[in-house]
């Protein structure tokens, strides 16, 4: 009896050195909060999965990475993917924990979201009226989120305007640097289509862009597309500067530099309230894109104009996610 005694406990002792240790309280908080630091960083996406895939082994409430998941999107500005998380977010709308949320201070801001989604969802499917239903309670809920909101709203309303304009061929454009002017149809004759950006010298955003637009007229002309550039601003001052700047790189530019005037006003027809600005008109002169040479939009225009057309200067991080 002492014999086996002795031997079970022998036993018990070997099998307490196999065991791991009983987890630090502390270690395991802080091991939590680097996880959550990861997914709330600003990621690539293929590195955001693999955040996300490592919180989950974890244990990390699946509402959390719902959470996540919506804030990774927002700065990716993926609507598309937003859009399709709406289902998952409504399946969590009466689930919803306030005390283990690391986003959301009331309630009202989780349901918000979910709103917002729905709304994105309605815009893909070109529904005006569900749109216009979920924003508006997307906004009732969360009046402090307006600044996200309030540009889909615009963007609708934009492209219900442009749907209704055509711009004539015999519309008379007045050369930047002075001269006889050129119409509308001799700068589209055997283009594609014909894109047109709007800008000042007065915006740094401009300014800084300019290398871009530049490559960008370049690779469009290289592919049928005629470009034109036009200036909305015909103060002393920015005439001055802008011709500085037209002299300076019309040389590299592949694009007919014109100013606006009241007789072709082509910044009041098509709505122009931001610079840079792009707008893309069909050989017919309808309005294929309107809006900021950033948008992903933009150059899917494009590359249904033009197939083998390949966005010349693509941020490095895309490049990478492609």
């Amino acid at each position: 009896m002492k014999f086996f005694l002795i031997s079970l406990l022998c036993l018990s002792l070997a099998i307490a050195q196999e065991l791991p240790a009983p987890a630090n309280p502390k270690e395991t908080q802080t091991a939590r909060k680097e996880l959550l630091n990861e997914i709330f960083s600003q990621l690539t996406p293929p590195a955001f999965e693999k955040a996300i895939q490592k919180a989950r082994t974890a244990a990390i409430p699946e509402q959390v990475l719902l959470e996540a998941r919506f804030l990774h999107l927002i700065d990716q500005n993926d609507q598309s993917n937003l859009a399709k998380l709406a289902p998952q977010l409504i399946a969590f709308r009466d689930k919803f924990d306030l005390s283990i949320s690391e986003v959301f201070g009331v309630k009202e801001d989780w349901l918000s979201v979910i709103h917002y989604t729905q709304a994105l969802a309605a815009l893909e499917k070109e529904d005006a009226q569900e749109f216009k239903k979920h924003i508006t309670e997307a906004f009732w809920l969360n009046p402090r989120h307006a600044q996200i909101y309030a540009p889909h709203i615009e963007q609708l309303r934009l492209k219900q305007a442009m749907a209704n304009i055509t711009i004539p061929g015999d519309l008379h454009l007045q050369p930047q640097k002075g001269g006889a002017p050129i119409t509308l149809q001799e700068i589209q004759k055997g283009k594609a289509a014909t894109v047109l950006h709007f800008w000042s010298p007065i915006s740094q955003e401009v300014s800084v862009n300019m290398p871009d637009f530049i490559l960008t007229s370049r690779t469009c002309a290289a592919h049928g597309i005629g470009v034109i550039s036009v200036l909305i601003d015909d103060s002393p001052e920015a005439l001055k500067d802008a011709e500085i700047v037209r002299q300076k790189n019309h040389s590299t530019a592949q694009c007919h530099w014109i100013k606006d005037t009241p007789q072709s006003a082509l910044t009041n027809t098509l709505r122009i309230a931001n610079i840079p600005t792009m707008v893309i008109l069909s050989t017919e002169g309808k309005v294929l894109f309107n809006g900021h040479p950033s948008e992903p939009a933009f150059w899917q225009t494009i590359e249904k104009i033009a197939p083998q057309f390949k966005r010349p200067n693509k941020p490095e991080q895309e490049h990478k996610n492609n």
